[in-house]
């Protein structure tokens, strides 16, 4: 089947009217954790169109308010509230505004590869689902970004938040016993952690826990320890004036000069302008 005249063309068409609060990963290191690189709230007015033939992220959006149209095994769905869009990467998605009133929409963008993506399937699939904890939780984090946007409360928030996007759209649970490994590591993130150990406390082998580590969080295990060791020290940065050789031999670094040279290359910036993001 073809799709809609409309949704046959790479468009991007935002009406003035259009309000979005969104947050990237880029000013927000925080949503790297999910990992997300974009999420947001889009109040939509006409005239609203959007069709990305090869989309370069896979998305999940949620309508909360309005109407509205999308592309679905070829041809255009309604789509209203109480209904979320599973957009995976690399495929032709479409969506435009249906009538006169304001669409309201809460999304999440994945930073995914067709290689590693994080929505199963490979076409677009509108679901009927109860989404009001993660267009709850967004609204949450939009607002404490927009406020105090204390390191741990947007942690905290971004975890919920990325629960609730995996379970809406139906990825695999983490397997119990990665959530064990890694709850041990985040106690002791100063140890000097090998793979043999790693494995060791998750009980299986080495290879199998690079599989696994692969198929849920899209990192090798020693991605994932640096990961977690450079999170913590964000939020330490964040949230104390502790000194970065402190900080640096709390998360398991040897010295301030290779922490901050990790760091750096994790968030983009030196720790101290993350520490004081205006200054």
């Amino acid at each position: 089947m073809l799709p809609p005249p409309e949704f046959i063309r790479e468009t991007h068409l935002i009406g003035r009217g259009c309000r979005e609060h969104m947050l990237d990963s880029r000013h927000y290191p925080v949503l790297r954790n999910a990992p997300f690189i974009w999420i947001g709230i889009s109040v939509l007015q006409p005239p609203y169109r959007m069709v990305r033939l090869n989309s370069v992220h896979s998305h999940l959006v949620a309508s909360v308010d309005g109407r509205g149209r999308t592309l679905v095994g070829g041809r255009s769905v309604e789509w209203q509230p109480g209904r979320v869009l599973l957009a995976p990467v690399g495929v032709h998605h479409a969506f435009e505004i249906a009538g006169s009133s304001p669409w309201t929409l809460a999304w999440v963008f994945f930073d995914d590869t067709a290689a590693a993506p994080a929505l199963k399937g490979r076409r677009p699939e509108l679901i009927d689902v109860d989404a009001s904890d993660f267009v709850s939780t967004i609204r949450l984090l939009t607002r404490e970004a927009a406020g105090a946007a204390h390191p741990a409360v947007m942690e905290a928030l971004v975890t919920v938040l990325d629960a609730s996007a995996r379970r809406l759209a139906g990825t695999d649970v983490v397997d119990a016993r990665l959530a064990k490994l890694w709850c041990a590591v985040e106690a002791d993130l100063a140890h000097e952690w090998t793979m043999a150990e790693m494995a060791s406390v998750a009980c299986m082998s080495e290879e199998h826990l690079r599989r696994l580590c692969h198929r849920h969080i899209q990192r090798s295990p020693a991605s994932h320890l640096t990961h977690l060791r450079l999170r913590r020290a964000g939020s330490i940065l964040r949230s104390s004036s502790q000194t970065l050789e402190w900080i640096a031999h709390r998360v398991g670094y040897s010295s301030a000069y290779s922490f901050s040279a990790a760091f750096r290359r994790w968030s983009g910036v030196p720790p101290s302008r993350f520490r004081r993001p205006g200054g």
